[in-house]
């Protein structure tokens, strides 16, 4: 068991921002390990009452920290009376408090707070690898049912799931495929891979590339790519590593279809967002290059940094791409984002519905969450922003929960 001392240490790098990476790691897997979450509050507790602080902070102004993390204002609380020296530390405090509220320790003022709403006592659990894959002969596999190891051949080719969610095709007798005929049958072949709301896997393609699909989401490909080109089907969103392929002609370019829009690679890094409900199409570059084209009518070439949302028009702009990805990464990340966007995202991690009674409430959200976190936890920054809500269940039990966002 880890001792209170290590800890300490690793709480005290981590808020003076000397930790490495593998010591903040250290540190997330400790905060997470709800053996460690009262202690973990006594940290803070110090950490917010120290010496560093003028006269220190009551309740009401530690509460004023953690609204003013999910504000869309960037001046001070007027009711904390920091003095200058100590400003750059207390900017520091808020910045380490957007991490430690969504991993249970900056959510630890939760008890303290003023009730904003009905609380919802049950849990909603969030989602994980599921998926379903749908043979070109129109059998249907449960990938979340289905054991490790093989799935199914076709044509020469095996299907396996590995033990970490990830669908493999893997070439059994490469000279099987060099026939060109016998290639473009494969090619005219399609399997779909489908994540419900709540799931998310992984597949590498025949050809060795690699793709994330989020929840809610599906991907429609051959089997084994045509020697001329390669091109898939996309709904919802996925990220995509692009294996780099060569014909006689040159590099085999790959084109993902999607709604408003096709992207065009050769081998790069990527991520689509191309939900049916959204308003744009968002495809958000991180290595190499990307052809983007509407209905053959237009197009933009866009560079690693940037980001192009498709509507009636391609528009393009830098954007910290970290923010795109990080649902790969196993987190949800906010930068200025608006409550629809904020609960978009929940609503196809916990697979539950979304209703607005009233205005909209106009609050911008920024920071990061963890995606393994359940509901209740997740939802709590909601509360912080003083934005009331409550969670509902289905009538007769069928169907999903709703999470109703209630005016002020």
């Amino acid at each position: 068991m880890i001792s209170k001392a290590r800890i300490q240490l690793l709480f005290d790098q981590y808020m003076e921002e000397t930790a490495s990476a593998e010591e903040t790691q250290e540190f997330f897997l400790l905060v997470n390990d709800p053996v460690n979450e009262v202690f973990l509050h006594h940290l803070m507790d110090e950490y917010l009452t120290s010496h560093e602080f003028t006269g220190g902070l009551d309740d009401s102004q530690k509460r004023n920290i953690l609204n003013h993390v999910f504000s869309a204002e960037d001046h001070l609380d007027s009711s904390v009376n920091l003095s200058r020296r100590i400003y750059p530390l207390y900017r520091k405090l808020m910045t380490a408090a957007v991490v430690l509220l969504t991993l249970s320790i900056g959510i630890y003022l939760v008890s303290k707070r003023v009730d904003s709403g009905k609380i919802y006592k049950g849990e909603l659990s969030p989602g994980g690898n599921k998926a379903t894959l749908t043979l070109a002969d129109g059998t249907k596999l449960s990938l979340t049912d289905a054991v490790n190891g093989k799935l199914a051949e076709q044509s020469g080719i095996s299907i396996r799931k590995t033990a970490d969610g990830k669908l493999l095709y893997e070439v059994k007798d490469p000279g099987y495929h060099h026939n060109n005929r016998r290639k473009a049958e494969l090619s005219s072949e399609f399997n779909t891979i489908t994540t419900p709301p709540g799931g998310q896997y992984q597949v590498v393609l025949s050809d060795g590339s690699h793709v994330w699909l989020n929840s809610a989401s599906s991907l429609k490909y051959p089997i084994s790519f045509a020697s001329s080109g390669r091109k898939v089907e996309l709904t919802g969103e996925a990220y995509f590593e692009i294996a780099k392929v060569s014909n006689r002609k040159g590099r085999l370019p790959f084109i993902v279809s999607g709604k408003k829009q096709d992207v065009e690679v050769l081998g790069t890094h990527f991520n689509i967002n191309g939900y049916d409900t959204d308003e744009f199409t968002i495809t958000t570059l991180l290595e190499g290059s990307v052809k983007i084209s509407k209905a053959a009518v237009f197009e933009r070439i866009i560079s690693p940094g940037q980001q192009a949302r498709v509507n009636q028009n391609i528009k393009v702009a830098e954007v910290d791409t970290t923010v795109a990805v990080a649902w790969k990464n196993g987190l949800f990340k906010f930068e200025n984002a608006g409550i629809s966007t904020v609960m978009d995202q929940f609503s196809r991690w916990y697979d539950v519905d979304v209703e607005y009674k009233g205005k909209i409430p106009a609050n911008k959200f920024n920071g990061e969450i963890y995606r393994n976190m359940n509901a209740s936890k997740a939802l709590r920054i909601l509360g912080f922003a003083n934005i009331n809500f409550r969670v509902e269940a289905p009538e007769n039990n069928h169907g999903r929960k709703k999470i109703v966002i209630i005016q002020n």
